[in-house]
């Protein structure tokens, strides 16, 4: 007989008594032996991290773990944000089938010995990868690791005030930390948009790192303000609900990477957009609001759906903190939609401030993994 998932979340009055409820709950069932457990925090949690961790790893006797802090964390038909709150979920995999690694900050963190065993032994085609926001130079780490493995990543970014950890095993501060699975891991993937497209594709023809000059040889705050206006907002600059979607090259679904408009120069008709951005990209302009939210999440359930060999057995989300009750209304909806299509089976996720999926850097997505 396969070996269930098992998950659950809580919120509590202190550090303490949520990780007790959580063992309290794991323990009403036998937990597997070999199996790698997923723990994630919300802010108010960040600082004692440590404590939960030793007290869950001594209580369920379970050896490996990863995770990090978010604004929120969520569990199945649940979310909690400002509170003391944790989530877990424990996966019956063997730990011959997974390697766990502590954060890469250099290149040769990349070329250890360790890791390029571990690459050559799994064969990994799937890994689930937690990171700093303020480390730089993630998104060169993130895309290398990608191509060590030929593996599909997913994963989010630490969100919260009150630092950002992550666990590999233990608590560990710094770029990206994780765990590759073996090739015999089986995971359908599936990522919702939470903006909606209010014009047409563009070209940039002048502009260079984070600065856009012209598009289709347009001044490109001209465009901007035009197709704003069209929109139906001519304040869009100060509503914070437009932003640039970076076209991904190569797409055949028309997926996009959103970035947040940082400023405007109106003499030169500059726009400042927080990513890369060079002539020859392709661009279009997008607007965040909550009915386009729910009708991709949607969207993307029925597609993962579909594509599924068979019934999940456990499911990890990684949200943007800037989804949850800010786009869908309230605290839980998000994640009661997800529970309503696909089902009450083992969750566990969190809120962060920036999204993995693949090999990129995503903002304002839901990235939803279910293991098969």
């Amino acid at each position: 007989m396969t070996a269930e998932f098992h998950a659950a979340h809580a919120s509590g009055e202190n550090w303490a008594a949520v990780a007790t409820e959580l063992a309290d709950q794991l323990q009403t069932q036998p937990l597997p032996q070999q199996a790698l457990a997923f723990l994630y925090v919300s802010e108010a949690l960040a600082a004692d991290l440590g404590s939960i961790l030793t007290f869950l790893r001594s209580r369920l006797s379970l050896e490996h773990w990863v995770g990090t802090v978010g604004i929120g964390v969520c569990g199945s038909g649940r979310a909690y944000f400002g509170v003391p709150a944790a989530s877990v979920m424990v996966a019956p995999i063997d730990p011959n089938d997974f390697h766990i690694f502590e954060p890469l900050k250099t290149d040769n963190d990349l070329d250890a010995p360790e890791l390029q065993r571990a690459i050559d032994r799994l064969q990994p085609i799937f890994g689930l990868v937690h990171g700093d926001p303020g480390a730089p130079d993630s998104l060169a780490t993130l895309s290398e690791l990608a191509r060590l493995g030929s593996t599909y990543l997913v994963g989010g970014i630490a969100s919260g005030e009150r630092g950002a950890p992550q666990i590999a095993d233990k608590v560990v501060e710094g770029d990206l930390s994780g765990v590759l699975f073996a090739d015999k891991t089986i995971v359908q993937v599936g990522i919702s948009q939470a903006c909606t497209p209010v014009g047409p594709v563009h070209r940039v023809t002048e502009g260079r790192d984070g600065i856009i000059a012209t598009l289709d040889d347009r001044p490109a705050l001209e465009v901007f303000k035009s197709e704003m206006e069209a929109d139906g907002n001519e304040n869009s600059i100060a509503s914070g609900r437009y932003h640039v979607a970076l076209i991904v090259p190569g797409s055949d679904t028309g997926d996009f990477v959103v970035r947040n408009l940082m400023g405007v120069d109106p003499h030169n008709n500059l726009m400042a957009i927080s990513g890369d951005v060079q002539v020859g990209d392709t661009i279009r302009f997008v607007r965040r609001d909550g009915v386009a939210a729910e009708q991709d999440l949607r969207r993307m359930l029925g597609d993962l759906q579909k594509r599924l060999p068979g019934k999940p057995r456990g499911a990890l989300y990684c949200s943007c903190v800037a989804r949850g009750p800010h786009l869908f209304g309230t605290e839980s909806r998000e994640m009661m939609i997800i529970r309503d299509e696909i089902g009450d089976l083992p969750l566990t996720g969190f809120y962060g401030s920036g999204e993995v999926c693949n090999d990129r850097f995503y903002s304002y997505t839901g990235v939803l993994t279910l293991f098969i």
